[in-house]
């Protein structure tokens, strides 16, 4: 019995040693936290939590400006207007720069501080001269490469046709691509299409002539707009018939909603919302026909003259040639007699008076302060940088204005006025090349740039 006794108590006393250092060790102490009882290992202390590494902080953007797209080298005709064009990121200003001594000095071209530059009329004098733009950011400033200018005198070349009859070319107009030549011509009632390259031609509509056709107009969907004799006739695309679209041939005057009237309608031209623009020369005004036919008067109150204004409190003396700027904004007209270009704003009907002193005519270049005169203008057509070409019938002669409203006369390398017989249709190309419809020498010139 006392054996058993013994050794129970030899049994128990390890144990209530371990819940000794158990406890020791989980309050931390027992010989500095390190003993414990032999044999039995001890839990650690928890690790504290991990704070993280920070973040790094973000690098500051780089703002210095840089030239993203530089202005290229430009090869223009004599008496055009040439753009230029940077693109830069960062910039806050900019400002262009002329040097006519191939780089040595440079001076700042005045009001010139946009991402784009159009110069004034360009002459062969100016051939060689080179054009920068200095950008400036918050962070400095870069300065782009130096385009060079390159201008050209005009070659103006018989084009050579087959297929065609002459009779008094008028109106004249291109397809988008400038491959076809569309002509109206008005003394044997065709048009005829010219492929530019080969010179071959024939009649869109064989075999069916119209009156007199005189003004086209092309849509982007091929549809062919013909002024005739009193109404304007519509050809579907790749159709070899016509069909009246409005007006019925009878000389008058009316607007919608009552059928509409003409009388001797000249040059037509086609906004790209399908509203067809008539220069209605007998009846003194310039019409509005929408995509449905509801027609309108945009300007003109029928009275011979040369009156600036609003919509029917403006006059006009002889509304023979119509143009459209390529933003559809504004529209150019001839008005023949009045010896003047005008200018109409499509949205507000408002008729300006662009150059000329519509008293006194002449062949004068220059801007209207100078100022400039003007002949018997007929013709008159945009190109894709808006300037806008024009016929001087009785002159002879072309002459193309700038966008800033400069005119030069066409001339060749000479320094000669390009001579026409009689010049009113012409067409410009997207590449620049020009052609002109001499009325009275039946023929077509086509103009390009010297090499």
């Amino acid at each position: 019995m006392n054996t058993t006794r013994t050794v129970s108590r030899a049994w128990r006393t390890p144990a209530a040693l371990l819940m000794t250092n158990l406890l020791l060790a989980a309050c931390g102490g027992g010989g500095g936290g390190g003993g414990g009882f032999p044999g039995f290992a001890v839990a650690p202390a928890p690790a504290p939590a991990s704070q993280g590494t920070p973040a790094p902080a973000p690098a500051p953007e780089d703002t210095t400006p840089s030239i993203t797209a530089q202005p290229s080298d430009t090869t223009i005709g004599q008496g055009v207007a040439a753009t230029l064009k940077v693109q830069a990121a960062h910039a806050t200003t900019y400002q262009w720069q002329r040097s006519v001594d191939g780089g040595a000095s440079w001076t700042d071209v005045s009001g010139a501080t946009g991402d784009s530059f159009t110069t004034g009329a360009n002459q062969l004098a100016d051939s060689g001269q080179q054009l920068r733009v200095r950008v400036t950011g918050a962070d400095g400033s870069v300065t782009s490469r130096a385009a060079t200018l390159t201008v050209k005198p005009w070659v103006a070349n018989v084009l050579a046709t087959t297929g065609v009859t002459y009779n008094h070319p008028y109106q004249l107009v291109l397809d988008a691509s400038g491959a076809n030549l569309y002509v109206a011509m008005g003394g044997n009632g065709s048009v005829y299409r010219i492929d530019t390259a080969s010179g071959s031609g024939a009649e869109v509509t064989p075999g069916t002539t119209m009156n007199t056709p005189y003004g086209l107009a092309l849509a982007t969907d091929g549809t062919l707009y013909v002024s005739d004799q009193h109404r304007i006739n519509k050809i579907a695309a790749n159709a070899t018939t016509y069909s009246t679209w409005v007006g019925d041939g009878t000389s008058g005057y009316a607007d919608s909603p009552a059928v509409p009237m003409f009388s001797n309608p000249a040059s037509i031209a086609l906004d790209g919302a399908g509203n067809l623009f008539v220069a209605d020369l007998g009846n003194k005004r310039v019409r509005k026909v929408a995509a449905d036919g509801t027609t309108s008067t945009l300007a003109g109150d029928g009275t011979q003259a040369n009156l600036d204004g609003v919509g029917t409190a403006a006059q006009f003396a002889r509304p023979q040639g119509l143009a459209i700027s390529r933003d559809g904004r504004t529209l150019y007209d001839t008005d023949t007699d009045s010896l003047c270009l005008r200018k109409i704003d499509v949205a507000s009907a408002t008729v300006s008076t662009l150059l000329g002193d519509c008293a006194n005519g002449g062949v004068i270049d220059g801007t209207a302060a100078t100022p400039a005169k003007l002949g018997y203008s007929y013709g008159v057509t945009v190109d894709a940088h808006d300037n806008v070409f024009l016929t001087h019938a009785w002159d002879g002669v072309a002459r193309v204005v700038t966008p800033a409203g400069e005119i030069t006369t066409l001339r060749d390398s000479n320094g000669t006025a390009l001579a026409f017989n009689f010049p009113i249709g012409l067409a410009v190309a997207s590449d620049g090349t020009v052609y002109v419809g001499a009325s009275n020498g039946n023929q077509i010139y086509k103009l390009t740039l010297a090499p």
